[in-house]
């Protein structure tokens, strides 16, 4: 069975999560207040809707509690990032992954109850240094990375970090 996974935001970094999981066979539940977002990912996911993700009576309508994760790629206005996490807490969503703009929004999103944040430009900034310095491709890592903290593995896929089993060739 595919693993569910919601993901609220469809702007750049959303949209691109969302693709992602598609293409690696999850079910992809991709949710936004802005009907040309809805529009433009719609026959790229599973499900495509327009959704108040602040509004706790609205998350329940979706059964969030069904996904194994939620990304909450809410990027331009940071008020409805932190209500977004705080209402998936609360209706009981397990694993929560938020994007973050600096530091400190990512401890404040954890505190409002992320199990994770991902802050795009330093995690981006660390992948590109990894491919210049001769490690893995950057479009790759980042994939990996996404996916490896909803909880999905690519087939064939190395683990962000992971290192090679033993006697077994280091990575390029």
């Amino acid at each position: 069975m595919a693993k569910r996974i919601l993901v609220i935001g469809l702007g750049r970094f959303g949209a691109a999560v969302a693709e992602a999981l598609a293409q690696h066979g999850c079910e992809v539940v991709a949710a936004d207040n802005d009907m040309n977002h809805i529009d433009a990912i719609k026959n790229r996911v599973t499900y495509a809707l327009e959704l108040d993700a602040t509004d706790v009576n609205a998350l329940r309508s979706i059964d969030p509690t069904s996904c194994h994760a939620a990304v909450v790629a809410v990027g331009e206005h940071f008020e409805n990032a932190v209500l977004t996490v705080a209402a998936l807490r609360e209706v009981g969503v397990q694993t929560i992954i938020a994007r973050a703009i600096s530091p400190r929004h990512g401890r404040i999103l954890m505190a409002a109850g992320a199990n994770r944040v991902i802050e795009i430009e330093a995690e981006m900034g660390r992948a590109l240094g990894r491919e210049l310095a001769g490690g893995a491709d950057l479009a790759s890592q980042a994939t990996a990375t996404v996916l490896h903290a909803a909880g999905v593995t690519p087939a064939g896929a190395p683990l962000p970090g992971a290192m090679p089993p033993p006697g077994g060739p280091l990575p390029r």
